[in-house]
């Protein structure tokens, strides 16, 4: 639907269609750009937050521009984003395996299976990594290459390469201890790096494609590879991009999972620092506010260059750099041929030896072995992707003596007690958290809905600069205003306030909520709201009687996604929240897995408490998930 146009001399017939956007302009307004203006002109000065201010024009941009560390930094996390970019294959493999199963049934067994272990938090996932995986000691990381004899290779590659003694026969690998193998650690973490929202974001895409276009191409003797990038590469090139410039830009502005495994300081000589990191460290710890703000315009900046950038390089509608030559115009080149090949009389000659039954019987074979391994590919990417699962399962009924003695082997007699007491110190975080994310959902969709109406049913005058300045919001990191954030929030009285949580939750996904669903309102036939008028229904009436029924799968989507992004935050609750009766649940999680006297079970108890209404919520709401992405929640 194409909103129509409305003048300034009609705009006091449809006055009322400004309230369903105002909601939206005062969260992003407070609580966006007002820190993002006062970055800017704290950033201007020597200032520590509190007390000292003195004015020093550019001087912190130009101490920033020679920081060696700051551009290291960068380095670090273009090097991340790079693999980063590589693990979206496991999850694009993982997505055209399901959907090439033949049975339903299969397919949406696969899907429940793949939901259950990757919806555990991203943080549950790096603390337990940082336990099992990484230890120098029994870690599993270092146990897996000593039974399989790749350390023996490692070593080797070590003195070949003269890596400086990394691996060194008699001396097991410091994975986070060792500056040399943080950024490995970094990489390594999360193995089979197969993300629930990428894989059903991708089978929404492939849902589309018919049987009978399989079965014509086996028809055609088209071969899987062939079928990979002629039927499915080019309908999910849509989600693929769009996965990848959400990779791409969150690892320039993420911190959080790099503080939860290499700490603050980034690390062993901080090599694990990112810059997003670094304005963290500059502002909160060696107190220099000003500074921190003048990091945080700069990595604003070349997180909109990037984005840009990027968007540029995958327009399908911009002209190559480099001309592809004509398969026609090739084949006279190499034959020396006035006239183009007879491409009827080769395809007949090319398929005519299809014919004979020793090629069919081959065919059948084949065919056999292509799915025999692609429910092998699915099971052995299931199995990587339950091993952490199954490690916080079994270790939650272990004491201490029993964890050490066999870490990864159900042992009796069972500890139940240590569910008890993980319930103990986690539940008034989770009932937090609970509460926290159920506000910003509810919150967040209400004026995101109300706004994406405002947009897509009517061309209002000042509409398209809001849109711009809300599009502009999708490629600003919210950790850039941080600190300005953190001191709003004290003036307002806010800090050590779930409140302050929810306001800036609801802001922060006022973004790409409104992104998403204004695509979905743009799509509802204008005869709806013409037949809605007619009756004499207000802009109240078609938003509740016509808007809102048809639009729960993709408000489920979108309040699923804002849901589970509210329940994984910890760097903003780390800093505004002081009383621990009023933590989230990840900021308690955080702090038992900092503890030096750890008690295993107990905390593997927390871990999987943490984790059970997050899983709840994808299984029963998986269905209604799948079917938002399908009606218009990722467009190609």
């Amino acid at each position: 639907m194409a909103g129509r146009d409305i003048k300034w001399r009609e705009v006091k017939h449809h006055w009322e269609i400004y309230l369903f956007v105002l909601p939206t302009i005062v969260l992003i307004g407070l609580f966006i750009y007002y820190p993002a203006a006062s970055g800017v002109f704290h950033s201007l000065f020597r200032w520590n937050g509190a007390d000292i201010s003195e004015f020093v024009g550019l001087q912190n941009y130009t101490d920033l521009l020679k920081s060696t560390e700051f551009w290291l930094s960068f380095k670090v996390a273009l090097l991340l984003g790079f693999w980063n970019v590589v693990k979206m294959i496991p999850a694009l493999l993982v997505a055209v395996c399901i959907h090439r199963c033949r049975s339903v049934k299969m397919q949406f067994l696969y899907r429940t299976l793949f939901v259950i272990p990757m919806v555990i938090p991203g943080l549950v996932v790096v603390l337990i990594w940082r336990s099992f995986f990484f230890e120098a000691t029994s870690g599993y990381l270092n146990k897996f290459l000593y039974s399989t004899g790749l350390f023996d290779l490692l070593s080797h590659l070590d003195k070949f390469f003269n890596w400086g003694g990394i691996f060194v026969q008699g001396q097991s690998p410091a994975w986070l201890g060792d500056p040399r193998l943080i950024l490995v650690a970094c990489v390594v973490w999360g193995f089979p790096w197969v993300g629930s929202f990428a894989v059903l974001t991708h089978l929404a895409k492939l849902q589309s494609i018919g049987r009978d276009v399989y079965e014509a191409a086996d028809i055609d003797g088209v071969n899987w590879w062939t079928k990979f990038t002629r039927i499915e590469m080019p309908l999910i090139m849509g989600s693929i991009y769009l996965l990848l410039v959400f990779v791409v830009i969150d690892t320039i502005k993420d911190a959080g999972m790099v503080m939860a495994l290499a700490g603050v300081y980034g690390g062993p000589g901080g090599k694990a620092t990112v810059p997003a990191l670094f304005m963290f460290r500059k502002a909160f710890i060696e107190q220099q506010m000003g500074y921190a703000c003048a990091v945080g315009i700069i990595l604003t900046i070349i997180v909109i260059t990037l984005q840009k950038g990027l968007t540029w390089l995958m327009d399908p509608e911009r002209k190559p750099l480099f001309r592809r030559r004509h398969p026609a115009t090739a084949a006279i080149r190499t034959t020396g041929a006035e006239e183009p090949l007879d491409t009827e009389d080769r395809a007949r000659s090319a398929n005519a030896w299809r014919l004979h039954p020793a090629y069919q019987r081959l065919g059948r074979i084949g065919g056999r072995l292509l799915r025999i391994n692609k429910h092998l590919t699915i099971w052995a990417v299931l199995a990587f992707a339950f091993l952490p699962l199954y490690l916080m399962i079994v270790v939650s009924f272990k004491t201490n003596q029993q964890f050490y003695a066999a870490p990864a082997i159900l042992t009796t007699p069972f500890h139940p007690g240590n569910w008890i007491e993980a319930w103990r110190l986690v539940i008034p975080t989770v009932a937090n958290s609970v509460f926290l994310s159920i506000s910003v959902t509810i919150s967040t969709l209400c004026f995101a809905l109300c706004a994406a109406y405002f947009f897509a049913r009517q061309k209002m005058p000042l509409s398209k600069f809001l849109w711009d300045a809300i599009l502009i919001l999708m490629m600003m990191p919210m950790i850039a205003n941080l600190v300005p954030l953190f001191r709003l929030l004290g003036d307002l009285n806010l800090l050590n306030t779930l409140t302050a949580l929810i306001l800036v939750g609801a802001a922060s996904g006022q973004v790409f909520s409104i992104f998403v669903l204004r695509n979905f309102v743009a799509e509802i036939p204008i005869d709806l709201y013409e037949a809605a008028e007619i009756d004499g229904a207000n802009h109240f009436q078609q938003l509740k009687n016509v808007v809102l029924p048809l639009s729960g799968p993709i408000l489920g989507t979108v309040g699923v996604m804002q849901f589970v992004a509210a329940w994984n935050d910890f760097v903003l609750p780390l800093i505004v929240m002081r009383d621990h009766a009023r933590l989230p649940v990840m900021v308690q999680l955080l702090r038992m897995a900092g503890e030096y006297i750890k008690l295993w079970g107990p905390l593997m108890a927390g871990y999987a408490i943490a984790s059970i209404p997050i899983i709840l919520l994808f299984i029963f709401s998986m269905k209604l998930f799948v079917r938002g992405l399908t009606e218009g929640a990722v467009k190609g």
